[in-house]
């Protein structure tokens, strides 16, 4: 709940400042800042490999990132829309998505592992194939359901990557080469989208939402939840 609560808080800043400091309408500062708000899970999955942090360190910051994909994703395809619906409809939306997303990766998770568990597959790789199909299977539950998706197969996922599965190592070796090659084609499709002719024009508004983003958004956001995190308030 903390990161839907600094995603949220960290949209509104960068959307303010944008609309403030660019003069654009409110429904695209809306967007952009939807767009911007979320952590670059590729950039912190790669970053945190290299670092010599202890494990759970690691493994909290790359959950925490690769959850708040979420709620940003949602709220831009909300904002992508021509009308917007009301805050109240707006929060009870994303509420609903999340929530049902996530008893569905606790139900799809155990259950696979539980299947996995007792179920003799003719074939070692066979597994970690069978671990990706829950995950597939989990999304589209999340989506027949109206929920999210992404949350569901990505909460699904930390769930069957945590139990005691039956060839863990040959799963864990084929999630890990997934996700470099994952993280390789995000990297090449972002660079094909870059069109060199338009970065003259770009780079002001790009910088100064950038710095919005990293001087004001990121930072009152972290202020707003860490009293919730803590057991004691801030001097």
């Amino acid at each position: 709940m903390l990161t839907t609560a600094g995603v949220a808080v960290s949209v509104v800043v960068t959307a303010a400042g944008v609309l403030w400091l660019l003069g654009i309408e409110w429904h695209l500062a809306l967007l952009l800042g939807a767009i911007v708000s979320s952590a670059d899970a590729a950039a912190v999955f790669a970053v945190m490999r290299s670092l010599p942090l202890p494990q759970k360190v690691t493994g909290l910051v790359e959950a925490e990132s690769g959850f708040n994909d979420a709620p940003t994703i949602i709220l831009v395809l909300v904002f992508s829309t021509a009308d917007l619906p009301g805050p109240a409809l707006l929060l009870g939306n994303l509420l609903y998505q999340l929530a049902v997303a996530g008893m569905l990766d606790v139900l799809i998770g155990r259950l696979g592992a539980a299947g996995l568990r007792h179920i003799a597959l003719p074939a070692t790789g066979l597994y970690p194939l069978a671990t990706v199909g829950f995950g597939i299977v989990a999304f589209a539950a999340g989506g027949a359901v109206n929920a999210s998706g992404i949350i569901a197969a990505y909460l699904s996922g930390l769930v069957l990557g945590n139990a005691k599965l039956p060839h863990r190592a040959a799963t864990r070796s084929f999630a890990e080469g997934a996700g470099w090659l994952a993280q390789i084609g995000l990297f090449v499709m972002l660079g094909l989208l870059f069109n060199p002719s338009e970065l003259p024009s770009a780079f002001l508004p790009a910088l100064t939402v950038g710095l919005v983003l990293l001087l004001a958004a990121r930072p009152v956001s972290v202020l707003a939840c860490l009293p919730a995190a803590v057991p004691y308030p801030l001097a």
